[in-house]
């Protein structure tokens, strides 16, 4: 058989987008690998620790949904648009998209604890039988109950803090809204950094036990409290809006060159 003729093989830029805020498994950081993004200094730290040298390496922030980084409507008229209150204090409950953890047993302790000028968002994901029962239930103070949503980014934005498990993502689009965090739980190894992460950098705190839980929310929400006006503006000094944009406009300039 003959021989094909042999082409110079164009070089195809190889990139990765660590997708972790703090502590990362080392097969993320391979040594041929021709620009590695990571959102924060730690994993850097990390990425040089595992055989990586810093023109390599682009801290960039981690990429989430697009919607973040528009420009926002002032929350009174985001909350007016989602049917809330306009000027309650608000705490949202999140349990991804499948509605996992302790969301009712958190949303009942809140509801003891806070008070009836309060306002609470729980956002069950796609576990509609979650969503029904809280539906059905009598509170007494408002209490939104929502399925799977796609303007997360308008109902983090008409909060003032909100309640989720230690993922990566939801962390940075709170950080972008300059929401403070009280997380919930985490998935051990792989979670359990970010919650040194916004320990550590004063955006939040952390509890599993929802009595616990809603005494921290009531303590936010007491109007003596400078603690949320503090994370907030915290946490918008760690967000990174223009994460996705950025990670893009560098990968395209890979390619051109």
């Amino acid at each position: 058989m003959k021989a094909l003729p042999s082409f110079p093989a164009a070089r195809v830029p190889f990139a990765t987008v660590v997708t972790d805020l703090t502590r990362c498994h080392r097969t993320w950081f391979h040594k041929q690998v021709d620009r590695c993004f990571v959102a924060t200094q730690l994993v850097a730290a990390q990425a040089m620790k595992y055989g990586l040298i810093s023109s390599q390496i682009s801290c960039r922030g981690l990429p989430i949904r697009p919607a973040f980084n528009l420009p926002s409507k002032p929350k009174r008229e985001i909350r007016q648009q989602l049917g809330m209150d306009s000027a309650a204090s608000t705490v949202m409950l999140i349990g991804g998209g499948e509605g996992m953890g302790k969301l009712e047993e958190i949303a009942k302790a809140l509801a003891q604890m806070l008070q009836p000028s309060h306002q609470i968002i729980v956002i069950c994901g796609r576990n509609k039988k979650l969503a029904d029962a809280l539906s059905s239930r009598a509170w007494p103070l408002r209490v939104i109950v929502k399925g799977f949503v796609n303007n997360m980014s308008e109902y983090m934005t008409a909060c003032d803090c909100i309640i989720t498990k230690a993922g990566p993502g939801t962390i940075a689009e709170a950080l972008i809204c300059g929401r403070p965090i009280l997380l919930n739980g985490y998935i051990p190894c792989q979670e359990e950094g970010n919650v040194s992460y916004v320990l550590d950098n004063g955006v939040g705190a952390y509890s599993e036990d929802p009595s616990e839980i809603a005494n921290v929310v009531a303590r936010w929400f007491d109007t003596a409290s400078l603690d949320l006006q503090t994370m907030s503006a915290k946490a918008k000094l760690l967000g990174r809006p223009q994460a996705t944009f950025d990670i893009v406009r560098e990968l395209t300039e890979m390619v051109s060159e």
